[in-house]
């Protein structure tokens, strides 16, 4: 290599050296702006129209189930005695629970129900705790062995154990008495029971 071709190589380097060096400095003065990733994708219109009727199936179903809730459940502790009776039948019988209950410090809420439905909705709700029933609905809760015994024998839930008939049976006249669900709280139940069997006046309508 000549010394001329020399020099023009120690030029080009020294000009590439300077164009690098200019080209930094622009750089540190504009820096360019941050790349960002692209925007997701829009949903799919039918995307989102499955999560508004999601969203919405509840509203659609709440008249059935409050329609299904007709009883309101008592607070949290709070004992259930149901009657299913006529309106007639269920003054008396309250008189003559009530006073026994306030005696003995025993807090019972008591319920009326004036149909049959109406007492099965609240038992399958769990919102009985004592029933006072007729025999012939007792034996249709029997034999579905809803009932859990009056009192704790070996004999389990007989029937002679899980229905205390308030009188015996007669002819033309309904037949009242005791039971206890199988899920409802069966030791306060008996408890109450045993109190009104103890030392209230046999019921007399």
């Amino acid at each position: 290599m000549s010394y001329r071709d020399y020099l023009e190589e120690q030029k080009k380097y020294i000009r590439t050296k300077k164009e690098a060096l200019e080209a930094k400095r622009e750089k540190e003065k504009n820096p360019r702006p941050p790349k960002y990733d692209p925007p997701p994708a829009s949903s799919h219109p039918l995307l989102i129209a499955a999560v508004l009727a999601l969203a919405l199936l509840p509203l659609v179903f709440l008249p059935f189930w409050a329609a299904q809730v007709m009883v309101a459940p008592p607070p949290p502790g709070e004992l259930t005695l149901w009657i299913h009776s006529s309106a007639a039948e269920f003054a008396a019988l309250q008189n003559w629970l009530e006073p026994e209950l306030r005696a003995n410090g025993l807090t019972w809420r008591v319920e009326h129900a004036s149909s049959k439905e109406e007492l099965l909705q609240a038992w399958r709700s769990r919102l009985v705790d004592l029933a006072v029933v007729e025999e012939e609905l007792a034996a249709e809760l029997h034999g579905a062995l809803a009932l859990a015994p009056l009192w704790d024998k070996l004999e389990g839930p007989t029937w002679e154990n899980c229905f205390a008939p308030f009188w015996e049976a007669q002819p033309f006249r309904k037949t009242f008495g005791w039971v206890i669900p199988a899920q409802g709280r069966i030791p306060q139940a008996r408890h109450l029971v045993t109190v009104m069997r103890q030392f209230a006046q046999p019921f007399s309508p």
